[in-house]
């Protein structure tokens, strides 16, 4: 189950509480994670991002790619259509700046760049396309994320600062090797987390879960 999933699940859930405590642990970590921001938007388009790592959430042996794209205007008019009615509250459309679509169901996310540091973002998932989500009108909040690139845009971490689902992706065309992951789980300091897409292999290594 990725991100979008869990968000999707937690925003349909009618009357779901959570501690204050909850939230803002995240948001510290979303600020841990902030510090010496490094993002560009040219590094991260393109070709697919696969999950190898994630925080609070599970993947184990499956492998999940995102492909972020930017933002076209038919891609923010489909979004708008979709969405308009059940939000919360209305971001400034015509800003939109990345597309993310996660998975074979293409789950999907629009992203406005926040105020604050570089990677900071606003988002509206398009909760409209899974038939199995039926939110009430004006009641989606709009997500909000940390993304940055580490080692020089050889992997990338995307963080959701309210639910703290969190994870670590490398271009699926050239996949880490273990050590790699865990060498970088470690400076992170952000907790142990669960490897994922553990069957997949890089020169006969393979990501064995412990």
């Amino acid at each position: 189950m990725n991100v979008f999933l869990i968000c999707c699940i937690i925003i349909s859930v009618s009357g779901q509480l959570m501690k204050p405590e909850f939230f803002k642990e995240n948001r510290q970590i979303c600020m841990k994670i902030a510090k010496d921001p490094y993002f560009d938007i040219d590094m991260v388009v393109g070709k697919p991002w696969r999950i190898y790592h994630t925080w609070n959430l599970k993947l184990d042996t499956k492998c999940l790619d995102m492909v972020i794209k930017n933002a076209s205007r038919a891609i923010i008019k489909r979004v708008w259509t979709d969405m308009y009615e059940y939000l919360e509250q209305q971001p400034t459309w015509d800003a939109a700046t990345l597309h993310i679509s996660m998975g074979s169901a293409k789950h999907e996310m629009l992203l406005f760049a926040d105020n604050g540091p570089a990677g900071a973002f606003l988002a509206v998932p398009n909760v409209i396309r899974d038939a199995n989500i039926n939110p009430l009108r004006k009641a989606v909040p709009l997500l909000k994320f940390q993304m940055k690139l580490l080692r020089e845009g050889k992997f990338l971490l995307v963080m959701d600062c309210h639910l703290g689902g969190a994870s670590l992706a490398a271009r699926s065309d050239h996949p880490p090797f273990r050590s790699e992951i865990a060498a970088e789980v470690a400076t992170l300091d952000i907790g142990d987390g669960y490897p994922a897409c553990t069957k997949e292999m890089n020169k006969e290594e393979q990501f064995f879960v412990k």
